[in-house]
């Protein structure tokens, strides 16, 4: 028994690690036509609750510690200081993720152990466990399974769903087809494929509905993108400080040159204090075309001291118009929870600030800059939200993503993260540009298509005209609300399953 338990363990982890290939930088979600299907099994034949639990964590354990590794990166950038943390920190967060399976697995386990209701019981478990993930403490959304579909026309679906309503349809398609799969009987294999057909339909029909032909944007502001590719261990080197700022200089000319309106550079670009510098929003605004408006990552103080990272926005004047201070610190990067109780230990944040960031004011996000449409700021980690992004009905006209992927390594999680701006782009059917420091820098359609971008780790800039948005998409008018009421729905049918079952067993009794 304990021989066959570990067996069972084993493919699970290996399953998850499998399911990992459909994310990027790989993205084969058709791997997951074998992994969810297989996971189901192994589910159905575990005998009880905590065993239910141990198949959902290890499989947890293989997905994340495949699309997270790139964790141990920030611990590299100073090794010296915190390498000795990186076997905790990713056996933690690999660990910490799975516990939201193996809850999803033991949680349906409880609802419909068997019967005709399991699949949508297991549908319930896996994706109430994933929008818990990415909502509760400070939330992590990150490698949800509906993010496999983005190089598709599936993803699509997520104008109308958002990304948790493609995680349902994705989990849902793959848990019936493994109820159909491991069944004997021919009938209700049948009865279990026509769900599955109908589900593989519905995204076909979105895109015939909902596709929009990529217009030209008479009149667009000319967005220029600048990637200075400076390496974390060298961006806060005071002896470079003022080589990696005119190297921005010389980049904002160029752009301006080309005819640039918007020049935006990456998060935290400079350690400069922007705001208050009147002699480098000089230089800037030699740098900048008569009218032309630079949006720049950079660091604030404010009141008190506060320390904010913030998206500053200065005209061809060197006058300051507007900013937008980051509302969602990264947990343990820029802000340390219990950080009393913590430091007693040695851990610290990795920005080297007494106290981390300050997080921003709550406030409607949408900035109006001189002439340019109104736009939604994210800054770095702020864009893997899809509810935060703005407020419903909001009425940006595009979203300006600035980050420092510098901190995510150079293999899954610079891409990992470009995906979700994308997708953030196809829910708000808007416009996304995006500066990275490494990369990838890019301008994203309103269908989530990139349509100039740079190579990761190359330095360089993208001038583009700014694509046209689409009319407002269900999801920015509802956001999860009907996710929310499918969750409701795909529930009362797994309860409805164990009821029949509990009835048939009364009943041949």
């Amino acid at each position: 028994m304990p021989e066959s338990r570990w067996r069972a363990r084993t493919i699970a982890i290996i399953s998850g690690m499998l399911a990992a290939l459909s994310q990027p930088p790989v993205s084969w979600p058709l791997v997951l036509i074998i992994a969810l299907p297989l996971l189901f099994r192994l589910w159905a034949q575990s005998a009880n609750n905590a065993r239910a639990f141990w198949i959902g964590w290890f499989a947890g354990l293989g997905y994340f510690g495949a699309t997270l590794h790139w964790i141990v990166e920030p611990f590299l950038v100073q090794p010296e200081i915190f390498a000795w943390m990186i076997p905790f920190a990713f056996s933690g967060m690999a660990g910490g993720m799975a516990l939201f399976w193996g809850a999803g697995f033991w949680t349906a386990k409880r609802l419909c152990p068997s019967g005709w209701g399991a699949p949508f019981a297991l549908t319930f478990g896996i994706t109430g466990m994933e929008w818990l993930r990415g909502n509760i403490l400070s939330g992590f959304p990150w490698s949800l399974p509906g993010y496999a579909w983005v190089e598709t026309p599936f993803m699509q679906m997520a104008a109308q769903t958002g990304i948790y309503g493609v995680t349902l349809w994705t989990v849902l398609t793959g848990m019936l087809l493994g109820a159909a799969a491991y069944t004997h009987s021919f009938r209700r294999r049948i009865t279990l494929l026509i769900p599955v057909f109908v589900l593989c339909l519905l995204p076909v029909a979105n895109v015939m509905l909902s596709a929009e032909s990529r217009k030209a944007n008479p009149g667009a502001p000319r967005i220029g993108l600048v990637q200075p590719n400076i390496a974390q261990k060298d961006k806060w080197q005071p002896h470079l400080r003022e080589a990696h700022l005119n190297d921005l200089l010389d980049k904002t000319r160029t752009l301006s040159a080309r005819g640039a309106d918007v020049v935006i550079w990456p998060e935290a670009a400079t350690p400069y204090q922007l705001d208050k510098n009147t002699q480098i929003r000089a230089l800037i605004a030699q740098a900048l075309k008569p009218g032309a408006v630079l949006l720049a990552g950079g660091i604030r103080v404010g009141k008190n001291q506060n320390i904010y990272n913030s998206l500053i926005a200065i005209d061809s004047s060197g006058d300051v118009l507007d900013t937008y201070d980051k509302q969602h610190l990264v947990p343990f990067g820029e802000k340390m929870p219990l950080e009393p109780l913590l430091s007693k230990i040695g851990l610290r944040a990795m920005i080297s600030l007494p106290g981390g960031f300050s997080t921003g004011q709550a406030r409607e996000r949408l900035m109006q800059v001189g002439t340019l449409p109104p736009f939604v700021p994210m800054i770095c980690y702020e864009a893997i939200f899809p509810a935060e992004v703005m407020r419903r009905n909001a009425q940006g006209d595009w979203l300006v993503h600035v980050t420092n992927d510098a901190w995510f390594g150079k293999l899954a999680g610079p891409f990992q993260h470009l995906v979700m701006a994308r997708v953030r782009a196809i829910e708000r059917g808007l416009p996304v540009a995006r500066a990275a420091n490494t990369g990838v820098s890019a301008i994203i359609g309103a269908d989530g298509t990139v349509l100039e971008s740079l190579p990761l780790n190359e330095a360089g800039t993208v001038l583009a005209p700014l694509p046209e948005r689409k009319t407002p998409t269900f999801y920015s008018r509802y956001e999860d609300i009907p996710f929310g009421l499918a969750m409701l729905l795909i529930f009362a049918i797994s309860v409805s399953g164990r009821s029949a079952r509990r009835h048939s067993t009364g009943h041949h009794a």
